[in-house]
């Protein structure tokens, strides 16, 4: 066995993450309704969100995408997955909220003589934003993983997004899966070259993935200037008048989006 099969496994557990046409194609709750009306109503919980202040109405809120994935038929550990990064780091950032909030001590600490509290009030702050952190995350992801990457980029054509932004969507989306695939070329060359009996990650493995992001670096900014001169010779230029028919709107779909403005608005005002 060698390391490098274990870097292998992190490029295509990238890969699996990023790709998302699947997800989209089932039969499912979200998959079902007009891109519009998602896009409405993900909106309306996203603003709703930063208006709940109470830690109860904000975990009811949560259970949302929660309950949306599964009915969409899209795995709920990928989705955690996918919305775990973000919350976390803005967790480790708020940390400080726990001890800098005023109220009722709930644990103290006495540590080269600086007093640490950490109050009840802080908590709640702290899972406050936290959540709230995660919950647009997380309904962000949902709209994504049930429309498919092809049809976002139509939606947003129909929202009028300059067609620049929307190329580049386009182009970093694509060409990530090309550079998965050179990656994963590499490790494959270096395991024709070398042999280490461990499979887990360790010290030399990341210098390996060093290395291999180097010349990843490298070999892929070569390749994008071929391609670049490839779609140049053949024509290719950024639309400008690139205009997608906008779906029609059902029964189903004005009810959908009009219930999740509904049922948010009344939990924000609450």
């Amino acid at each position: 066995m060698k390391v490098s099969q274990s870097l292998r496994a992190l490029m295509e557990g990238a890969e699996t993450l990023v790709y998302i046409e699947d997800l989209s194609d089932r039969k499912g709750l979200m998959q079902a309704i007009n891109p519009i009306a998602k896009l409405t109503a993900i909106a309306a919980m996203i603003i709703s969100a930063l208006f709940l202040t109470k830690l109860p109405y904000l975990l009811v809120a949560c259970l949302i995408p929660v309950v949306f994935t599964a009915a969409s038929r899209i795995p709920l550990k990928q989705f955690f997955t996918r919305t775990a990064l973000i919350p976390l780091l803005m967790a480790l950032i708020s940390i400080p909220t726990l001890f800098l909030t005023a109220g009722n001590p709930l644990w103290t600490a006495n540590i080269s003589g600086i007093n640490l509290v950490i109050t009840t009030e802080g908590v709640v702050q702290f899972l406050v934003f936290t959540l709230r952190i995660w919950f647009c995350v997380a309904s962000l992801n949902l709209l994504i993983l049930s429309t498919g990457f092809d049809k976002t980029l139509n939606l947003l054509s129909t929202l009028r997004v300059p067609p620049l932004i929307i190329q580049l969507f386009s182009l970093t989306y694509r060409y990530f899966f090309v550079s998965i695939h050179e990656a994963q070329s590499i490790l494959i060359a270096k395991e024709a070259r070398t042999y280490i009996n461990k499979r887990t990650l360790n010290l030399q493995s990341l210098k390996d993935l060093a290395t291999i992001l180097s010349s990843l670096f490298i070999r892929t900014y070569e390749r994008s200037e071929r391609v670049y001169l490839a779609m140049k010779a053949r024509g290719f230029e950024i639309s400008k008048n690139n205009k997608y028919a906008i779906p029609a709107l059902h029964t189903k779909d004005v009810v959908f989006a009009a219930s999740i403005i509904v049922a948010f608005t009344y939990l924000a005002l609450l």
